[in-house]
């Protein structure tokens, strides 16, 4: 996916909200920008999710703050298990239980810090998640389904702490489902995505680092989920927005093999995908 007119402010827009985290001085806030702003002015018509990486290579270098999201990822991870109770038993009570499985993992990509016109925080989320679960799905759920039996290896490509709590509730399903799954995460803190470290520090699922970048690019690719990534035996199931926008470049090459799950948070990739603003989607390619 490709840079669209609205993507440009949306950058920048997270730039402020992330400057606003890490600095006080305004002299500050305004170095990352104009830095920013002549970034983009020389890489136009680039994939949103790398020019948001650069974006955050910037203010971490300015403000020598390794995860200036490391707090908030915190308190993810607190809200989501604490909720964890309501995903059990949604999926419980699920006559589907693959389809249950699909709208937990997608409603938990709610969970999104700085995205222009998605309004989240942590405490409002507490009281809207057993909405979101029953919200509508789109898609091609039943092909999803079916291609989640079809496979014996699932190659899981997360996205943001918090949500990756649901992940894990998901994937503990799918092994008992008799399904090998391996979790591909970002190998150095990049906005408020999951480490591989920081999961392997609680599963014994084998997690294994995808590239320091937003999404997964080829270009930053590790050998190992490259591996996994181009293998005909390996589903891939795709979380998030920032995974989309960069393997939907190159996803021609994952064709019967791929699934995209997330929150359709901006107009750009609810256009994309052929749905509402807003919208949880669960997609095959």
């Amino acid at each position: 996916m490709r840079m669209a007119s609205n993507c440009y402010t949306c950058i920048l827009d997270r730039a402020k909200y992330e400057s606003d985290l890490v600095f006080s001085g305004e002299e500050e806030k305004k170095a990352v920008m104009e830095e920013l702003l002549d970034f983009m002015a020389s890489h136009k018509g680039g994939v949103p999710a790398l020019v948001g990486t650069e974006r955050e290579n910037i203010i971490k270098r300015r403000s020598a703050e390794p995860d200036p999201y490391r707090s908030l990822k915190m308190e993810s991870n607190h809200v989501a298990t604490d909720l964890l109770p309501v995903a059990r038993a949604f999926y419980e009570e699920a006559d589907n239980k693959i389809e249950a499985l699909i709208r937990i993992a997608a409603a938990a990509n709610s969970m999104e810090f700085g995205v222009k016109g998605h309004d989240f925080n942590n405490s409002t989320f507490a009281r809207i998640f057993s909405a979101i679960l029953r919200e509508k799905l789109e898609g091609d759920v039943d092909e999803v389904e079916k291609r989640l039996h079809c496979f014996n290896n699932i190659f899981y490509l997360t996205d943001n702490s918090g949500e990756v709590i649901f992940d894990l509730f998901v994937i503990e399903k799918l092994l008992k489902m008799g399904l090998h799954v391996v979790i591909g995460s970002k190998s150095e803190p990049i906005l408020n995505d999951v480490t591989a470290e920081e999961l392997q520090s609680i599963t014994d699922v084998k997690v294994i680092s995808t590239g320091p970048v937003v999404g997964t690019a080829l270009e930053f690719l590790s050998l190992d989920a490259a591996e996994l990534l181009f293998h005909e035996d390996w589903l891939v199931v795709s979380k998030g927005m920032g995974n989309f926008e960069t393997i939907s470049e190159f996803d021609e090459r994952l064709k019967g093999r791929l699934i995209y799950v997330f929150r359709a948070k901006c107009e750009p990739v609810a256009m994309q995908m052929g749905v509402p603003k807003g919208t949880l989607v669960a997609k095959s390619v």
